[in-house]
């Protein structure tokens, strides 16, 4: 799978079932060359105000990705 196909997915909390945001990075590991992490921008309704600070974004573990769908990502982790 292409990083492109992650970037158009929603990452979805499977135990609450929020909406967290946007695939934006990666977090690979460079001695075996394999994916630690996933970096996403979490989703706000309320982005344009806060224009001059940076996107708050959330890293998740590789180990908390439940399943990677065709529209969603479903991982385990508490929205806040």
């Amino acid at each position: 799978m292409r990083f492109l196909a992650l970037q158009s997915k929603d990452v979805i909390d499977a135990s609450t079932g929020c909406k967290i945001g946007y695939v934006v990075d990666l977090e690979i590991d460079p001695l075996c060359q394999c994916i630690q992490a996933l970096i996403v921008e979490r989703f706000s309704a309320f982005k344009f105000i806060c224009f001059f600070k940076g996107p708050p974004a959330i890293v998740i573990p590789i180990e908390h990705i439940i399943t990677i769908g065709e529209d969603v990502i479903l991982v385990h982790v508490e929205c806040s």
